[in-house]
């Protein structure tokens, strides 16, 4: 394990120093990641997968806190209380793009998501070898459905959200890594998912809630 530990924090050390981020367009920006270190990666089994910080003034202490209005309070519930990607972490907590995407071009932030989740994420979860996956929002699910070419992925958030009606997806695989996927729309008001949901969101909502919890509990 304190391998494992030692290959994500010389990970983290490349984001936070940007590494390997020349060739993306938010580094002329001066744009700069924001990465949140687990204190402790032993007890991680989950990572959460989120789109970006966002906001440019946003700090740690904030982002992992219930100031952090809707987003943690939203994953807090999703993973039945049990999200804590900072102190006593069970769960690392990373982006698609780890820079803030506030007041950035939608054609360059589509090209900044893109670079950014093929230059790391994929060594991020491999180096954690996480029992569980909660991909949240289109822009995750769509670069586990590239990048893993599992065809339960495939055909948009709200199809892949509802085909959850019996469970999480198990058995998906990135790389060298096996996990159980869940996916769950983002919590945004700029979310089109939330402009017409659908009625079995609730039934739905539960399943992919229970099937988190049971992989956090397992042993």
């Amino acid at each position: 394990m304190k391998v494992i530990f030692l290959k994500l924090t010389s990970i983290i050390h490349e984001i936070e120093s940007q590494k390997r981020c020349s060739n993306c367009l938010l580094f002329d920006l001066k744009r700069k990641p924001l990465v949140i270190k687990p204190d402790n990666e032993n007890r991680i089994k989950v990572v959460v997968v989120t789109e970006s910080p966002w906001k440019i003034t946003w700090d740690i202490d904030l982002i992992t806190s219930i100031t952090n209005i809707p987003t943690f309070t939203y994953l807090y519930c999703l993973l039945s209380g049990e999200f804590r990607p900072k102190e006593k972490a069970n769960v690392y907590w990373t982006h698609i793009c780890k820079c803030p995407l506030k007041n950035v071009a939608s054609s360059m932030k589509k090209r900044a998501i893109r670079f950014c989740s093929k230059t790391y994420l994929k060594d991020e979860i491999e180096t954690v070898n996480p029992k569980l996956i909660v991909a949240v929002g289109a822009s995750a699910l769509s670069f586990f459905a590239k990048e893993t070419g599992d065809k339960r992925l495939k055909g948009g958030l709200r199809k892949v959200f509802l085909n959850q009606s019996n469970g999480i997806y198990n058995g998906v695989r990135l790389g060298s890594t096996v996990f159980s996927l869940a996916i769950a729309p983002h919590p945004s008001r700029r979310s089109r998912f939330w402009n017409t949901p659908p009625k079995e969101m609730v039934k739905i909502f539960k399943e992919v809630i229970e099937g988190i919890r049971e992989k956090i509990l397992e042993k």
